[in-house]
């Protein structure tokens, strides 16, 4: 495995931006795939494609430079997919989804939507399909479709999958939600998380008590703030939901969805508070936003937020005491792996994800004062 460092030596100059390099993305308005160009401007980076019919398209891809640097440096690639589902001689994403035979990494943490039905309409989900709209459709897959995709996770080589998220929509619409945990768990799936909004656990402390016994792990929570404005969908109802976890022994990762100029500067309220219940949730991981509906540049621009983005207003809303150079990108773990496998001659799970797609870090509470004390 080559590790590939992207330095300033690498770049050209054009002007009054310089180029790091070149990729694939797709037209926002046709999906075409278009050759795209990554570029530094003022200590930012962009991305910018033409499309021959709807012309040149420029955004923000990463907030800061020296971060994608720092970043860049645990670039790795992973051990690929062995046993794709998709073989094809030629990248063409979005074209032909699947675990196709040019991915890099293994399954982490697989994914399988159990249901498209919600009962939130957030306007920036992008699973969201307005009711009644022409070409909308249910989507649910049944007892033996699950146990048919448990067995293709399974089969996955050099790394057979054994993580699973469920997700949807809202998975806990499903009434027979146990039993696709279960059928999960009959196949050999180790750790099982759901992706929630918490409602039904906060309503129905039962049906908690259910899915806990069942097999599922950890819940996925959806909170994006700590007042009624900035989590209208479940503001009142996760402090029932963490009680309903705190009885039945199910952890609990906060997930905020971060929009700016909604939300974005209550990050640090949403850590003290993840602070307060610590004996149920071990983590908080947030997600910039994915605009992936049709909108204009302008409102685009009004609500992205990058990954450096997050990290440096995490740093001024704990008063430093989470700095950004705190930060690491989830690759950063690789070379542990690699020390884990010499030792053990058996192929180990890897998070060789692009360094861009996240980060990290973990935190400790000093008892005295109660400030945070970054491990790394």
């Amino acid at each position: 495995m080559a590790l590939i460092q992207i330095s300033n030596q690498s770049t050209k100059n054009l002007g009054k931006k310089s180029t790091i390099r070149f990729t694939q993305s797709i037209c926002p308005d046709c999906n075409m795939i278009l050759d795209a160009e990554v570029f530094e401007r003022d200590n930012q980076v962009f991305m910018s494609k033409i499309c021959p019919t709807h012309g040149e398209c420029e955004e923000l891809y990463f907030g800061s430079y020296e971060m994608y640097k720092k970043f860049s440096t645990y670039w790795v690639d992973g051990k690929g997919a062995h046993a794709p589902n998709v073989m094809i001689d030629k990248c063409s994403c979005p074209n032909n989804c699947g675990l196709c035979s040019n991915h890099l990494s293994h399954s982490g943490l697989a994914n399988m939507i159990v249901t498209n039905r919600c009962d939130l309409t957030c306007w920036y989900c992008f699973f969201y399909v307005k009711k009644g709209l022409e070409g909308a459709y249910m989507y649910e897959p049944d007892h033996e479709q699950v146990r048919g995709m448990m067995k293709t996770l399974k089969a996955e080589r050099p790394i057979p999958g054994n993580s699973m998220q469920i997700t949807g929509g809202e998975p806990m619409l499903r009434e027979d939600i146990t039993d696709l945990i279960k059928i999960m768990k009959e196949e050999g799936v180790d750790h099982i998380q759901m992706n929630t909004n918490g409602i039904r656990h906060a309503m129905d402390p039962e049906a908690a008590r259910e899915v806990r016994l069942a097999g599922c792990n950890n819940l996925y929570l959806s909170f994006d703030g700590v007042t009624a404005r900035t989590n209208p969908k479940n503001h009142w109802e996760i402090p029932y939901a963490l009680d309903s976890c705190r009885k039945t022994g199910t952890t609990v990762v906060f997930v905020p969805t971060v929009i700016k100029s909604i939300n974005d500067h209550e990050l640090g309220g949403i850590i003290r508070y993840a602070q307060k219940n610590m004996d149920v949730v071990h983590a908080v991981n947030f997600q910039p936003v994915s605009l992936t509906g049709r909108m204009g540049k302008g409102e685009r621009e009004k609500y992205r937020i990058t990954v450096p983005d997050c990290i440096q207003r995490i740093e001024e809303q704990t008063n430093g005491e989470v700095t950004v150079d705190d930060w690491f990108p989830v690759p950063s773990c690789m070379p542990l792996t690699n020390v884990i496998e010499a030792f053990s001659s058996k192929p180990k799970y890897e998070l060789s994800i692009h360094f861009a797609c996240g980060a990290g870090t973990y935190i400790f509470e000093d008892e005295e004062t109660k400030k945070f004390v970054p491990l790394t």
